[in-house]
């Protein structure tokens, strides 16, 4: 038996939901993980085959992982803006470029998308009309249709948002995949396996509501559980198989 073929692909989930005290943690204190996400990403995707997840949560002071130690990363949204220039959004931006170099498959979501996009000259502002909170429609563009991100997902599917900030043009050197009725700049390929999507592929409608729960509760019945989150995920999950395939 080739032993590429059974080989596991190592992931990587970066944890930055924000600098402790800059959000309302008790929002999820009714999880059983509370609000450690990476917990929630590992449970989420544990029955997808031939698949080592691993987390870090940077926000913490954990140490990022070297290149060597996994074969794609999914970085997770943040309640800090990309303008709050945290110390570790500073790490983020010196150690994501390396990473680029080195071609390893990236999902970045919400906050990450915003963070990889300004970083590439994009522009950031807050969203008018209060926040985009609830499960919406895309809308796919020519290369949202034919990428591998996509596939198998349709024009009118919807996916969880949770944003009060949104990335305003497609940075130079990247590819619009997909927009939204708020958010025109709703998901975007950088090249080289690097992707990116406003929305929250990888949570729920219980987990994305959540966050509105005291400051504007009334946004919860904005979401709905049928989505197409999970479909795009394990899409990047195959894109990392696939590679890992290649080279053995």
């Amino acid at each position: 038996m080739n032993s590429s073929k059974t080989k596991p692909a190592r992931i990587y989930f970066i944890e930055m939901m924000g600098e402790p005290g800059s959000f309302d943690a008790s929002v999820y204190d009714h999880f059983e993980d509370k609000e450690n996400e990476g917990q929630w990403f590992v449970k989420r995707y544990a029955h997808v085959p031939n698949m080592c997840i691993k987390t870090c949560n940077v926000c913490l002071g954990e140490s990022l992982p070297l290149a060597d130690d996994f074969d794609g990363l999914v970085l997770a949204g943040s309640y800090n803006s990309v303008h709050d220039n945290t110390e570790w959004q500073k790490q983020m931006r010196a150690w994501l470029p390396e990473i680029r170099r080195q071609k390893k498959p990236i999902l970045g979501v919400c906050g990450s998308h915003q963070l990889l996009a300004h970083s590439e000259g994009a522009e950031v502002v807050r969203l008018d009309g209060g926040p985009f909170a609830g499960t919406f429609p895309v809308r796919l563009t020519a290369a949202g249709k034919s990428t591998p991100l996509m596939q198998a997902i349709t024009d009118d599917d919807c996916f969880h948002y949770a944003n009060g900030e949104h990335v305003v043009n497609v940075p130079p050197g990247s590819t619009l995949l997909a927009s939204s009725s708020r958010v025109p700049v709703a998901a975007l390929d950088f090249g080289h396996h690097c992707y990116t999507t406003q929305f929250h592929p990888e949570g729920s409608d219980q987990t994305l509501g959540t966050v509105w729960r005291y400051k504007a509760p009334e946004l919860m019945q904005n979401y709905h559980e049928d989505d197409r989150g999970d479909r795009l995920v394990e899409n990047f999950f195959d894109i990392v198989k696939q590679i890992v395939h290649q080279h053995g």
